[in-house]
């Protein structure tokens, strides 16, 4: 019995191992094609890994370049943007995306010819802005450490309350663990803010060359105020279309008030 047990094991320790090589093999023929600039090759070995193994942010960033050197924007934008999610903090990735998003810009702008729509992003209010700062420019994770942090702070003033003979310990005790507990439960609810927004389906990128805005899906609107939006546009998604069966087949965007309607799912991938 113990030798069948031993056999198991081995075999799964095999193919574990076997899993790993294969993966840091693949990551390195990824890496060595993207510096060759075989970004086609790139992109299907880094995707490969994807399905495999999951996505990381560091996997996520390299196959956004990928894609941005293919000039595909759709896709680079939407890993870019996902990577963003894992990393908000990261410098490259956040130029990079600032790079990514002006040349968007660019490009719908030149799809105006010579229609004055403004093609710049809704202005955020304040609250979207505390919003964007808490849930997504600062990670879930540093959230919860902070929250950590201050819990045993808390459990440490609690001790200091509970066990000094000091009067001026005790009062620090009682006090300090007033405030860490409060900073406790106000980084544990950013924490989750954060969890609740990497969740959720409102926003997307344009991954289709050009994709025109249509007033009701399915519907073609008036050719002198079409309005079209490249691929690598970011937009909000106010609400999707189903079939009978539950597939989402269009999206109502938002990207501002000259751009409002309704794209193919196809057309779109969510965040």
């Amino acid at each position: 019995m113990k030798v069948k047990i031993l056999t198991v094991l081995i075999t799964l320790l095999g193919v574990i191992g076997h899993f790993e090589v294969k993966g840091e093999a693949t990551l390195s023929q990824a890496d060595s094609a993207y510096n060759d600039k075989d970004y086609a090759k790139a992109i299907a070995l880094y995707n490969e890994i994807r399905q495999e193994q999951g996505s990381n942010m560091a996997l996520l960033y390299n196959l956004g370049n990928s894609y941005y050197q293919e000039g595909d924007f759709g896709n680079a934008m939407v890993c870019y943007l996902r990577a963003h999610r894992l990393a908000p903090d990261n410098k490259e990735l956040n130029q990079n995306l600032s790079y990514l998003r002006s040349k968007v810009d660019d490009a719908n702008k030149a799809e105006q010819k010579g229609k004055k729509f403004s093609v710049t992003p809704d202005e955020e209010g304040f609250f979207q802005s505390v919003k964007r700062s808490v849930a997504i420019n600062t990670s879930t994770d540093a959230w919860a450490i902070w929250a950590a942090v201050c819990f045993i702070l808390f459990i440490s003033g609690v001790a200091l309350y509970i066990f000094s003979r000091n009067v001026m310990a005790r009062k620090t005790g009682f006090f300090g663990s007033i405030v860490t507990l409060c900073l406790t439960i106000f980084f544990l609810c950013f924490a989750f803010m954060g969890a609740r927004t990497f969740g959720a389906r409102d926003e997307g990128v344009i991954t289709a060359f050009k994709t025109v805005l249509l007033t009701e899906p399915g519907r073609e609107g008036d050719m002198a105020k079409e309005k079209v939006l490249t691929k690598g546009s970011v937009v909000r998604i106010l609400s999707e279309e189903a079939d009978a069966e539950g597939n989402v087949n269009w999206f109502k965007v938002r990207l501002n008030s000259d751009y409002i309607g309704w794209v193919k799912a196809e057309s779109l991938v969510v965040i």
